[in-house]
């Protein structure tokens, strides 16, 4: 019989079958049940499936949070990389845009230089 926190499971042979008991701390009947010997070994087998599946996914976890801490620094990494380019970028945009002021600024010259030469004309 095995005691653990939070109850325990009893098993043993009652009545030409395998008994299943689950009692509480305060040994209160949980759950009960009898198995012939066929059902208790096909219990037996998926109890021991699901406990390795239970292993491998736990070791599975512990690769994959490395895996995503190491991903995790990378993407850190190109984010810093690309908020780089991109002030970069909008500094580039923002020396454009100046230079595209400037030309407008020279074309309305030109503009009141016509407009001054058409007032001689006409006198």
């Amino acid at each position: 019989m095995v005691r653990q926190e939070g109850g325990r499971w009893d098993v043993g042979i009652k009545d030409n079958a395998v008994y299943l008991q689950r009692v509480s701390e305060g040994d209160e009947r949980l759950f009960d049940d009898s198995l012939d010997s066929d059902e208790a070994r096909k219990l037996a087998e998926l109890l021991t499936k699901f406990a390795d599946k239970l292993d491998r996914s736990d070791k599975s976890e512990d690769s994959d949070e490395d895996k995503d801490s190491k991903d995790k620094k990378s993407k850190d990494k190109d984010s810093k990389d690309k908020d780089s380019k991109d002030k970069d970028s909008k500094e580039s945009k923002d020396s454009d845009d100046e230079d595209d002021d400037d030309e407008d600024e020279d074309e309305d010259e030109d503009e009141s230089d016509d407009d001054e030469d058409s007032d001689k004309s006409s006198d």
